[in-house]
């Protein structure tokens, strides 16, 4: 089968022909890319054509780093991500509730008491009175923080005897769940199964297509409870039944040995599946967030003397864990936004690829890589480790990030210009559900440095400003090559596989400031157009 698609900008990314007036899809790759003249020569009379109608065309986006599967979960339950007072988040509940049987759970997500008056988190105390018949657990925007009611703590098991798991901190008093001590609120719960797994996938990956992507890598083994076999089989019942809007590579959540060695024994392999949905690297933690203070600084917190973050393991455990992935030849992917966890992160790769044998080619690295030191930028892109970055988190961060390390450790944080003119390979991700889909929303924040109410002015740390193309090529070339898909993604180019995010407007055209609107039209994946 073959399309013609035509009266479009096409931006291809790629250097050999980085401008197109046409392009010729045939069995779901690229054939031709060039003039119409040439492209209507190379297809068949047969040939399908569509008519663009003067939009403009670039290579399927890419999200490098989201949670598809936590934000289907999270539509269907209370999304607290709007709320801007305190008393609002308490009726909200309370609203809930009146609508909820009283042996149910009621899980919220996305509240921010930094947006709040006061910045103050809410307690146990509170919400028992806002839903004192319920057992309640509110995550934080961020997904490092829960804070639970009476209920909800009863309801795990959870007492004053309860030891705080390593890597997490917990306050009962106040309700507060931090980093590993989350999973104490969740452990007796159990794996959903196949059928609503599947159900929710489709909801995430329909909403990411509808966002204008074509591609996610995507975390979510053990999201919901959902296991490895559980999400694997979901996706490959989807793609069997022709039903994946969006190509994924898994993130794989495989934090223990007990989890490893099943995926191991199962037959899970790094690379393996199709180009629709393929197992990617494994996924570690090394810190928390810096909203939360709980991201691992090597100094205190300027605003939080007594405080340093929650670093998940120590260096010696990182160490075998990132060995452990090498040796089954998976690269491994740590997030880690302090720079104390940065540099464990960056000690483990180097300790992985020295102690395996020809393993320097696997594409580890680092999740977020946001406070950072020169030193550490240097050895990045020295040691050739991949960054998922998240652009947009610059948006709200811009506002906290000196009141949090101070103005020294602030200059050479979120730093991706520097990391990207350094040839790192630095992609593009939203960590969705912690920010939106849209892969609009992020080429605005890393070409404008600033946030949605266009301050300040010039942008945040201006020098780290990227321009239009290379925030493109970090959701295109970059994404690509993050995943070892750089020989089939990112580029329209004869022989690659025919993805394309098609927008209302040029976005090189665009002035800046108005980069946020612009608004996909369609996506294709591999051939297969998809109205957004």
């Amino acid at each position: 089968m073959e399309t013609i698609f035509y009266n479009a900008s096409f931006t291809t990314m790629d250097e050999s022909c980085p401008t197109a007036e046409a392009v010729l899809v045939r069995d779901g790759r690229f054939a031709a890319v060039g003039s119409y003249d040439d492209v209507l020569a190379q297809a068949s009379p047969e040939a399908k054509r569509v008519d663009l109608k003067g939009a403009a065309a670039y290579p399927g986006m890419i999200d490098s780093h989201l949670h598809i599967l936590n934000l289907a979960i999270m539509s269907r339950e209370l999304v607290l991500t709007e709320i801007r007072r305190r008393a609002d988040l308490f009726a909200a509940v309370a609203a809930r509730a009146d609508k909820t049987p009283a042996d149910a759970v009621i899980d919220g997500r996305g509240f921010n008491e930094d947006l709040w008056d006061d910045r103050t988190l809410p307690t146990r105390k509170e919400l028992d009175a806002a839903a004192p018949h319920h057992a309640v657990r509110l995550t934080r925007v961020c997904g490092h923080m829960v804070i639970a009611n009476s209920k909800a703590i009863e309801l795990a098991g959870i007492t004053a005897q309860t030891p705080v798991p390593e890597g997490g901190a917990m306050d009962l008093e106040k309700g507060i769940f931090a980093e590993n001590a989350i999973n104490l609120l969740f452990a007796e719960e159990g794996d959903p199964g196949e059928a609503l797994c599947k159900e929710l996938l489709f909801e995430g990956m329909s909403m990411a297509a509808k966002a204008g992507l074509t591609a996610i890598y995507s975390d979510d083994f053990y999201t919901g409870n959902y296991s490895m076999h559980t999400v694997a089989a979901a996706y490959r019942a989807l793609e069997k039944e022709g039903r994946m809007p969006v190509r994924v590579v898994q993130q794989c959540a495989l934090a223990t040995d007990a989890l490893w060695n099943e995926f191991i024994s199962s037959g899970f392999r790094y690379g393996q599946g199709s180009d629709m949905y393929r197992i990617g690297p494994r996924k570690l933690y090394a810190d928390g967030s810096l909203g939360a203070r709980t991201a691992w600084l090597t100094v205190p917190y300027a605003d939080a003397p007594d405080r340093q973050g929650v670093p998940i393991y120590a260096q010696q455990e990182l160490n075998r864990l990132g060995a452990q992935a090498h040796a089954a030849g998976m690269p491994f992917i740590v997030h880690a936004i302090g720079d104390a966890a940065t540099e464990s992160v960056l000690n483990a790769i180097d300790y992985a690829r020295r102690t395996i044998p020809g393993t320097d080619d696997l594409p580890s690295g680092i999740v977020h890589c946001q406070i950072t030191s020169a030193d550490q930028l240097e050895r990045i892109a020295r040691e050739h480790v991949t960054v998922y970055a998240q652009p947009v988190f610059t948006e709200y961060d811009l506002h906290i990030c000196r009141d949090r390390v101070g103005e020294a450790l602030e200059k050479t944080s979120y730093n991706w210009a520097t990391l990207y003119r350094s040839s790192a390979c630095i992609s593009s991700g939203s960590d969705c559900p912690v920010e939106p889909l849209d892969p609009a929303i992020n080429i605005y924040c890393a070409v404008t440095r600033m946030d949605f109410d266009r301050t300040p002015e010039g942008g945040w740390l201006p020098e780290q400003r990227l321009t239009v193309q290379e925030a493109i090529s970090c959701h295109t070339v970059q994404a690509a090559r993050a995943a070892q898909l750089d020989d089939r993604l990112g580029r329209i180019r004869p022989g690659y596989l025919a993805d394309m995010t098609v927008f209302d407007t040029s976005l090189e055209r665009l002035s800046p400031e108005l980069l946020k609107e612009a608004k996909p039209l369609l996506t294709v994946v591999g051939g297969i157009v998809r109205p957004c």
